[in-house]
C-alpha cells in the first residue's frame, strides 16, 4: 500500500475513493437488472471485488497516513450526496430549480 506524500493528496485520494464507490453501488445496482440469481452472484462478485480494492488501496491508504481524515457516517453520507450531485451536473442531469 502506497503512503500519500501529504493530506492535500490523501484528502484527494479519500474522495476520490468514496466517489468512486459511490459509482459503482449506483452501476452494480443498474447492472443487476434483470439478471438471474446465478449472473447477479457474478455480478455482485465482481463489483465486491473491485469496491475492496477501492477502499483497501485508496481509501483506507488516505486513512492511515492522516487519521484525521477518517470518515464517519455523516462525512461518508455528505461526501457521496456532493460526488453525485457533481457527477449529475457533468451529466446535465441535475435537477432543474422550480419555476
Amino acid at each position: 500500500m502506497m503512503t500519500p506524500p501529504n493530506i492535500e493528496c490523501a484528502r484527494a485520494m479519500r474522495d476520490a475513493g468514496i466517489d468512486a464507490m459511490a459509482a459503482l453501488d449506483t452501476g452494480l445496482h443498474a447492472a443487476l437488472a434483470g439478471l438471474n440469481p446465478e449472473q447477479a452472484t457474478e455480478v455482485k462478485r465482481a463489483f465486491g471485488k473491485a469496491m475492496g480494492e477501492i477502499v483497501c488501496e485508496v481509501i483506507n491508504a488516505a486513512v492511515l497516513a492522516f487519521p484525521e481524515l477518517q470518515p464517519d457516517t455523516s462525512d461518508w453520507t455528505e461526501a457521496v450526496r456532493q460526488r453525485v450531485r457533481l457527477r449529475a451536473e457533468a451529466l446535465g442531469l441535475a435537477p432543474q430549480p422550480a419555476p
